[in-house]
């Protein structure tokens, strides 16, 4: 996919969001260049013990309202981003003072991220959460963005904010409702029915921080490595004999497609059927942006998500899923 227009170009980065930045400024994000310890991500968890975000759908992401210094707009809330919020600097007046890298997205554009010194003087989140004087936030021009998605976009709400809850994603209602815990404190009363569980998934926390659950999932007698990101509408890649014994034996189908989210971009999409963990049956994975590698990967965005109710817990380490 080229950058020949802004449109063209929202797909790659909210599919890829995790492989953007995450080997070029693990090190340098984490640490300040000082030396110190980074800001603690304990920071961002809020006394109330329970709150709900509404959302909005926008082509398969969550967007929130907030504000940034007192600058009203949208976040997207992305799993996938390892930070705790990723600020849009062309929207934002944000001090340029750390050249924290200098890149390019996936998608083609330059990225150049910086950190100001100074705090954040406040951060609102739909009218509920609000952070005061923090520090150490990176941020990034993300005017191609907002040409398409929202003129008023602040950035991402992302891992360093959400691993400090147990949060609750209902698409059909377009609420996440988190609930605070403490280290040695169960799941809240009530946030999981029994009789609604479709199945609960240990995964392994990968990428930084562990931001990516991450689980081995059944098609077939074939095995696959998939993980989750509410970030991505959904991805595949195969190895060709991967993609070949998947084909014959009918869980697999390809289809190109002469568009994309409102633009016309040619690109091969991907339907998986049959996908099971352990005996428990799952919905099928469609709209995936498929492409042939060298390893076998399923992403679980947005089409996929969007069948259950899911319960997110990276202090177990388990994602329940749960049928609306």
């Amino acid at each position: 996919m080229t950058a020949r227009t802004v449109a063209k170009a929202l797909p790659v980065w909210f599919v890829a969001t995790a492989a953007l930045f995450t080997a070029s400024i693990s090190s340098a994000a984490g640490q300040p260049e000082n030396g110190a310890p980074a800001v603690s991500f304990n920071e961002y968890r809020v006394n109330q013990p329970r709150f709900t975000l509404p959302f909005y759908l926008f082509n398969g992401h969550i967007l929130i309202d907030g504000a940034v210094n007192g600058r009203v707009g949208k976040f997207m809330f992305d799993t996938g981003t390892e930070f705790p919020f990723f600020l849009n600097n062309h929207f934002l007046s944000l001090a340029r003072d750390q050249l924290v890298f200098q890149g390019h997205a996936g998608s083609g554009q330059e990225m150049v991220i910086y950190r100001q010194n100074a705090p954040v003087a406040s951060i609102e989140i739909a009218g509920q959460i609000r952070f005061e004087n923090t520090p150490g936030l990176l941020h990034a021009d993300w005017s191609f963005l907002e040409q398409a998605y929202t003129p008023h976009f602040l950035g991402s709400i992302g891992h360093g904010f959400n691993r400090n809850y147990l949060f609750v994603i209902d698409y059909e209602a377009q609420t996440i409702t988190f609930h605070a815990l403490d280290q040695d404190e169960g799941v809240p009363a009530g946030v999981i029915d029994p009789a609604r569980v479709v199945t609960t998934l240990a995964f392994t926390p990968v990428g930084v921080d562990g931001k990516m659950p991450e689980v081995e999932l059944q098609i077939g007698d074939e095995t696959i490595t998939a993980f989750f990101d509410t970030g991505s509408h959904g991805t595949l890649e195969l190895t060709e004999p991967m993609q070949k014994a998947l084909e014959e034996r009918g869980y697999l189908s390809l289809a190109v497609s002469e568009h994309t989210y409102g633009t016309y971009e040619k690109h091969t999409r991907g339907t998986l059927t049959g996908l099971r963990h352990g005996a428990r049956a799952l919905h099928d994975a469609r709209k995936l942006d498929f492409k042939t590698g060298s390893s076998n990967r399923l992403g679980l965005g947005y089409h996929f998500l969007k069948n259950y109710i899911s319960v997110w817990d990276y202090r177990r380490r388990t994602l329940t899923l749960l049928r609306p």
